[in-house]
């Protein structure tokens, strides 16, 4: 089931660790599936850890679609600095961290 099915409840926001940890309703799965039904992208699905709590007491099995909603995203060109960041890693080093350290490998 989709976001666009979320009933609004609530369960989602109290196994939240970003919203345990900012509090804000913004960071709360509730608000992504707001702005998926009003078909909204924004970059608050950067916030989304995707540990998936939110889908596990969600009595209806609602589906964020958290990836998919990222991938369309930076498809647009809507990134936040530190992914960016990471994606350059990626491409330069092999690793999100820009490490050039092979592991003592040649």
């Amino acid at each position: 089931m989709t976001a666009k099915k979320c009933i609004l409840c609530g369960k989602c926001r109290e196994v939240c660790p970003v919203y345990r940890a900012v509090l804000k309703e913004t960071a709360a799965p509730r608000a992504k599936a707001v702005l998926s039904q009003a078909e909204v992208q924004d970059k608050l699905v950067y916030l989304c850890t995707m540990c998936g709590s939110c889908r596990v007491v969600c009595p209806i099995d609602a589906d964020l679609q958290v990836v998919g909603s990222r991938a369309r995203l930076v498809e647009s060109g809507v990134e936040t600095g530190p992914n960016k960041v990471m994606v350059e890693n990626i491409r330069k080093y092999g690793n999100p961290f820009g490490d050039d350290d092979n592991g003592g490998v040649e």
